[in-house]
C-alpha cells in the first residue's frame, strides 16, 4: 500500500482496513455457519424430544397393562359374584363422568392385597378434551373389613334378608357392582372426598378394546349381539345364561352359545378363559398441538364378537385423518387362572 505525503512534505503512517466486500463476506458466512449450527441443535432437540415421547408412551402402555395383567388374572366368580364388560356408559350412569365413547368398562372381583382379601376391581377410559386429558382410570375397592370399609363394595350376605334380590348377579345388567355408586366415588379431584374409590393407571390412551376368548381361544360374541338370549346392554356377563365347549367345538361348529331363559335354565357364573387388551397411547407432544382426538370405533364380525384387528385399523386410519401420525398400539392377553 502506498503512502502519500502529507502536507506540508510529512509522510503518513498506512492504515489497514477491510473493505466493504470482505465484511459482506463475512458476515454472510458467520450467517450460514449459525444457520447450520442452528439446524444440528435443532435435529439433536427434536431427535430428544421424540425419543422422550416414545420412551412415555410406552412406558404408559407397560404401566397400564402389568397393572391391569396382574389383577384380572386371578378374577373369580360364583353365584354371588359377577364379572362384567360393559359399555362404558353403565359407569356414567352411576355418576361417572368424562367416560370415553365407545369404550368399555369392565368389573371384576379378585383376591388382592397382603392378605388375600376379595376386592373390587375395575377399568375404564377417562376422556377431557378440554384439558387434554386421555387416561385409563382404576376403580379399588377394598373389602368391608378393612380399616376404612367403603359403601360402595358390592354387597353379597345380608344378615337381615339372605333371600334379598338385590344381592342376586343379573344375567342382563351390572346393577350387582354399581347400585349404590354414586359420583362420589368417581370423584377423585375434591381433596375432601374420603369417598372415591378411582384413580389414575396411565395417561396419554385414548382407546381400549376388551376381547373375551372362551377356553378354545375363541372370540366371545357380545350378549347384546345375541338373539336367543334376554335383552342385555353387556359385552360380557358371567352370570349370562351360556354354554361353553370345553375340549371340541359343538355340532354347528361353535364353541360359545348363548341360550334362551326357561324354567330350567342356570346362569353361566364363568369368567372367560382369556382375555385380550389392545390400547391405543399418544403422547404429550402430540396432545400439545391441539390435534383433534377422534372417538373410540368398534367393529364386530358376523358371530356378534369384536374384531380387534378391524377396530384398531379403522381408529388408526381416523387417527391419520387428523394428522397424528405416530400413535402406537399395544396388546397383551391375559389368561384367567379360574377360566378353565
Amino acid at each position: 500500500m502506498r503512502t502519500l505525503p502529507a502536507p506540508g512534505g510529512a509522510r503518513r503512517r498506512a492504515v489497514a482496513a477491510f473493505t466493504l466486500v470482505e465484511l459482506l463476506v463475512s458476515v454472510a458466512l458467520l450467517t450460514f455457519l449459525m444457520l447450520i449450527l442452528v439446524s444440528i441443535t435443532d435435529s439433536a432437540g427434536r431427535a430428544w424430544r421424540e425419543g422422550q415421547n416414545r420412551t412415555e408412551a410406552f412406558q404408559s402402555a407397560r404401566t397400564a397393562l402389568e397393572i391391569v395383567t396382574r389383577e384380572l388374572t386371578p378374577a373369580v366368580v360364583d353365584t354371588r359374584m359377577q364379572f362384567v364388560v360393559a359399555p362404558g356408559t353403565i359407569l356414567t350412569d352411576a355418576g361417572a363422568t368424562n367416560v370415553a365413547p365407545n369404550s368399555p368398562a369392565m368389573l371384576w372381583m379378585a383376591p388382592l392385597g397382603t392378605d388375600g382379601g376379595l376386592c373390587c376391581v375395575g377399568y375404564y377410559l377417562y376422556r377431557d378434551d378440554q384439558r387434554q386429558f386421555y387416561r385409563l382410570k382404576r376403580i379399588y375397592i377394598a373389602p368391608p373389613d378393612t380399616a376404612k370399609p367403603s359403601p360402595y363394595f358390592p354387597q353379597m350376605v345380608s344378615a337381615s334378608n339372605s333371600q334379598d334380590p338385590s344381592l342376586r348377579t343379573s344375567p342382563v345388567n351390572a346393577d350387582w357392582f354399581t347400585r349404590t355408586w354414586d359420583a362420589n366415588a368417581f370423584n377423585e379431584e375434591d381433596v375432601a372426598n374420603d369417598r372415591a374409590v378411582v384413580s389414575s393407571a396411565a395417561d396419554g390412551i385414548v382407546a381400549l378394546w376388551v376381547q373375551c376368548l372362551d377356553i378354545l381361544g375363541k372370540p366371545v360374541p357380545l350378549v347384546s349381539k345375541s338373539t336367543v338370549h334376554p335383552p342385555s346392554a353387556l359385552d360380557y356377563n358371567s352370570a349370562a345364561y351360556f354354554q361353553v365347549a370345553t375340549s371340541t367345538a359343538f355340532e354347528n361348529g361353535r364353541s360359545f352359545l348363548y341360550l334362551a331363559q326357561t324354567p330350567q335354565s342356570m346362569k353361566a357364573n364363568r369368567v372367560p378363559a382369556a382375555v385380550d387388551l389392545t390400547l391405543i397411547t399418544v403422547d404429550s407432544g402430540v396432545l400439545a398441538k391441539g390435534f383433534s382426538i377422534p372417538q373410540q370405533t368398534n367393529v364386530y364380525d358376523a358371530t356378534g364378537a369384536l374384531d380387534v384387528d378391524a377396530s384398531t385399523k379403522a381408529y388408526t386410519a381416523a387417527l391419520q385423518q387428523n394428522r397424528i401420525f405416530n400413535a402406537r398400539t399395544f396388546s397383551t392377553r391375559v389368561k384367567l387362572v379360574n377360566g378353565n
